[in-house]
């Protein structure tokens, strides 16, 4: 992982652990929406709108239906801002 998709981790990490406060999941690159019991449909909305607010980027519909693991999301990240 590159220097920069590693800072996008770590920031993104603190959203996550915002997001999913009752799980117990440490999140990685490959942490997949199917590895956070937590990560529904609402929750999804509100991690999207915290990420939106917090690299201040909007995600259109076609990136907001494949952000379903970590990884998916630090790439599209390291796309919008670079």
């Amino acid at each position: 992982m590159s220097q920069d998709k590693a800072a996008i981790f770590d920031q993104l990490t603190l959203i996550f652990q915002d997001t999913f406060i009752e799980n117990s999941c440490i999140f990685s690159i490959d942490t997949t929406r199917d590895d956070v019991e937590e990560w529904d449909s609402l929750s999804h909305i509100r991690l999207l709108t915290a990420i939106e607010a917090g690299f201040g980027i909007q995600f259109d519909l076609d990136e907001i239906g494949s952000m379903t693991d970590v990884a998916t999301i630090v790439d599209l990240l390291h796309e919008k801002i670079k």
